[in-house]
């Protein structure tokens, strides 16, 4: 058979389709390269914005070192923070310049809102119980970075940490610096006493502490640093269980009114008749005395142990109530207190960050509270040695230790040579 030929009548022409396979293919390649290519491309520049953000946000919060440790040292970056907010002064907003940089960073509201809030309000200020924030509500870290440097690949090749650069308008803090690392000493006893009396020896110091059955005398050579108990009966009566000011018999001692409703501060010297001044009623309990050729200023516990109430008694003179400094967001608890030159020094301890603050005009005015001690700077704490928390003038050098319940104890000292101003390691 032979195969039938169908001719197509002439000048109809072959339909083809509109869209060719090649197009079609083209398209489906441009948009799967567009929908992998351009959030890569998009990511890429999201990191360099979000780069100098952590940068200079870590600029702002912890200094000039603080971009290098925000990208290769996040737990020192944390302690530059901490060492930034515990030395800040309690109304401070420390981190408020850099809370919207933060907000940046994270994109957290909370975050944003914690960086605005002032030091006291942070438990790591002061441990009283009013403190509601926590730092770690301010943590803020690159860790961001890695994940849009891992979308931003190939883009972004080599890693996100050489992008960590601030900008040239950056807010820089100033480097939060580090208290002093504290010594180990011993033999003061922690116990309080209305009467410590210091004088220099040809080998050192003598202090006689307390009074009565409870007097206790004690030597050192070593500027401070240990102790050793001696023989009370070696040293002259007007020494012990009074505050001394001079070498001619000078003193102050602490008694009651007849009908033993106040306290009296008495001044005793070769140079005329005691002179006695009522200082408060005797509810009132002196908890801390120091004394120095001026003066004897004494810090009262005052009703139900809410805060301290602190007494200037300048030889042969009426007492004087001196105003206490604010430390934070409840009345403040003194520590100790200290006389030297001329100068008032106290310190405040928190359980574990103690300050200190010294005035040379009776009060009127004072330094801002300065950290002498901060247990979370130093591995001694993990000791379980106790804060640094009382003073005690040697001449004119002031020493800042913990005490102990038991001679054979250690317990850490700090020194000053300046009344209070800075400190130093004893060694």
């Amino acid at each position: 058979m032979r195969a039938e030929v169908v001719d197509f009548p002439r000048g109809e022409e072959q339909v083809r389709p509109p869209v060719r396979i090649r197009t079609v293919l083209a398209a489906l390649l441009v948009g799967i390269a567009g929908y992998t290519i351009y959030p890569r491309a998009e990511a890429a520049w999201q990191l360099h914005g979000l780069a100098a953000a952590v940068a200079d946000y870590a600029l702002c919060a912890a200094g000039p070192t603080g971009p290098s440790l925000i990208r290769d040292n996040p737990d020192q970056f944390a302690k530059l923070v901490r060492r930034r907010l515990v030395t800040a002064a309690a109304d401070d907003r420390p981190f408020a310049d850099c809370a919207e940089l933060a907000r940046t960073v994270t994109a957290s509201d909370a975050v944003y809102e914690a960086h605005s809030a002032r030091a006291t309000e942070f438990r790591e200020y002061e441990a009283w119980g009013s403190a509601t924030r926590s730092l770690a509500e301010v943590r803020v870290t690159s860790d961001r970075l890695a994940e849009v440097s891992r979308r931003a690949w190939p883009f972004v090749r080599g890693g996100y940490t050489r992008l960590v650069k601030p900008s040239l308008s950056a807010t820089e803090a100033v480097h939060p610096v580090s208290p002093a690392e504290p010594g180990v000493g011993s033999g003061l006893p922690n116990w309080r006493a209305r009467y410590r009396a210091v004088r220099r020896t040809q080998t050192g110091f003598v202090m006689a502490h307390g009074q009565g059955a409870n007097l206790g005398v004690y030597e050192t050579r070593d500027e401070g640093l240990s102790w050793r108990p001696i023989a009370a009966h070696h040293q002259p009566s007007n020494f012990q269980e009074r505050c001394p000011i001079d070498a001619d018999g000078r003193s102050f001692t602490f008694s009651t009114t007849d009908d033993e409703t106040a306290t009296v501060v008495n001044s005793l010297g070769p140079d005329g008749a005691p002179y006695a001044t009522v200082l408060a009623p005797a509810h009132e309990q002196i908890f801390a005395a120091a004394c120095d050729a001026e003066a004897v200023v004494i810090a009262l516990a005052s009703m139900g142990g809410q805060g301290t109430k602190l007494y200037e008694c300048p030889f042969r003179r009426s007492c004087a109530p001196m105003r206490v400094p604010a430390a934070g967001m409840v009345p403040t608890q003194l520590s100790d207190v200290a006389r030297v030159a001329g100068t008032t020094v106290i310190a405040v301890s928190n359980g574990e960050i103690v300050r200190v603050a010294s005035s040379r005009d009776s009060g009127r005015s004072w330094t801002p509270w300065s950290v002498a001690f901060d247990a979370g700077e130093h591995q001694a704490s993990a000791m379980g040695l106790p804060p640094p928390a009382r003073l005690l003038g040697l001449d004119d050098r002031l020493i800042l230790y913990g005490g102990a319940e038991r001679s054979d104890q250690a317990y850490l000292v700090l020194v000053s040579e300046d009344q209070g101003a800075s400190w130093k390691s004893p060694l």
